[in-house]
């Protein structure tokens, strides 16, 4: 059966790429040795703070994509297909980190015994995808129902997002205060008592996969799509500001409103994910502008792949390479080293593509 294509989709999948790109460019060594006062800090905590709601998007498209109850999902496809592909790309690449770490990195043998288990540092996103797919048969049944989606995301949105929020900075600042002791007890039986519920099912990135497939699904008025324009607007300003400020407060690097679920990173997210939606409902993808489709559509299919491999290209360019030496003004070099860095990757993928088990396997 053949379904109809969601182009804005292929278009976010390509954006929120170089954007985690852009992120992990931004928090090399760079970030963590400079002094935060420095224009250089506030230069890379510009491009680390707005573009958080790269990954939320990513988990949004998959919501969209897989929870649609509309389009039938064979269980043993599900297994066999997207799930055993992601368990493959995982241990892949876990062996490829561990070993690329111990080779030119770290030497210690327990450092690369925990890549190994755990992998690299962005293949957590890995392991939460599979978990996730995981949970599709069992969130279909409940995306199955308007009410009971708008249900489980108005929970999600309570004990995902506002709750984690509010205790994220305050156990941050908390760090530079003497708490008074009534207050510091409060909070602490409040903290206790949200986590008593064991709201596990609507945690976390589960929020964003079930939002993604209803605001795909959903048609919101104009008046709500610009309150959310407003809220996705002040987010991206809190999440910018807000660092900064706290951090120029406290000499240090104070950084909970990084935090993918919180509620100023959800908001920019959503914001962003609706307003591409719209746009791209004024856009021909079929007509005068399919030449230009078929190249997104291309690309689009190799972003796992670019994913994947960033991360060896960003320690070529910024470790080995020197490259912020190169371009010394932080805010300029950030956005120049990510798009070299999508390029190389992106020729990389390219490459390995050529290679069909590699293709069908590890991207």
């Amino acid at each position: 059966m053949k379904t109809h294509r969601l182009y804005y989709l292929d278009f976010l999948r390509i954006i929120a790429t170089l954007a985690v790109i852009m992120i992990h460019v931004a928090s090399q060594s760079l970030y963590y040795t400079t002094d935060v006062h420095s224009f250089t800090w506030q230069s890379l905590n510009f491009w680390a703070s707005t573009t958080r709601w790269s990954v939320p998007i990513f988990v949004m498209i998959s919501g969209a994509l897989f929870l649609d109850p509309k389009k039938p999902i064979d269980l043993k496809r599900l297994y066999r297909k997207n799930i055993w592909r992601i368990v493959c790309a995982t241990a892949f690449w876990h062996v490829f980190y561990a070993a690329y770490t111990f080779l030119f990195e770290d030497r210690r043998k327990a450092v690369a015994v925990h890549l190994l288990i755990n992998g690299y540092s962005h293949l957590w996103f890995l392991h939460m995808i599979i978990g996730l797919y995981l949970l599709v048969p069992l969130l279909r049944k409940i995306t199955a129902s308007l009410p009971l989606t708008r249900y489980f995301l108005l929970l999600a949105t309570i004990f995902s997002i506002v709750l984690p929020t509010f205790f994220g900075v305050y156990n941050s600042l908390a760090q530079y205060h003497d708490v008074p002791f009534a207050i510091k007890t409060v909070i602490s039986a409040f903290s206790g008592l949200t986590t008593s519920f064991y709201f596990n099912f609507t945690l976390w990135f589960v929020t964003y996969f079930v939002a993604g497939y209803y605001f795909n699904h959903v048609t919101l008025t104009k008046k709500t799509r610009l309150i959310i324009y407003v809220l996705a607007i002040l987010g991206l300003i809190m999440t910018f500001l807000g660092t900064n400020i706290l951090s120029l407060r406290y000499n240090d690097r104070v950084t909970p409103l990084y935090n993918y679920m919180s509620f100023n990173v959800a908001t920019s997210a959503l914001g962003l994910f609706i307003f591409i939606k719209e746009f791209s409902r004024k856009i021909d993808w079929t007509g005068k502008a399919s030449r230009w489709t078929h190249w997104m559509i291309d690309l689009s299919r190799l972003t796992f792949g670019i994913y994947l491999v960033h991360f060896l290209f960003v320690h070529l360019l910024t470790r080995f390479g020197h490259a912020f030496e190169h371009v010394n003004n932080a805010l300029i070099a950030v956005p120049i080293i990510s798009i070299l860095v999508f390029i190389l990757s992106l020729f990389t993928t390219m490459g390995i593509y050529r290679l069909p088990w590699f293709k069908d396997h590890i991207m």
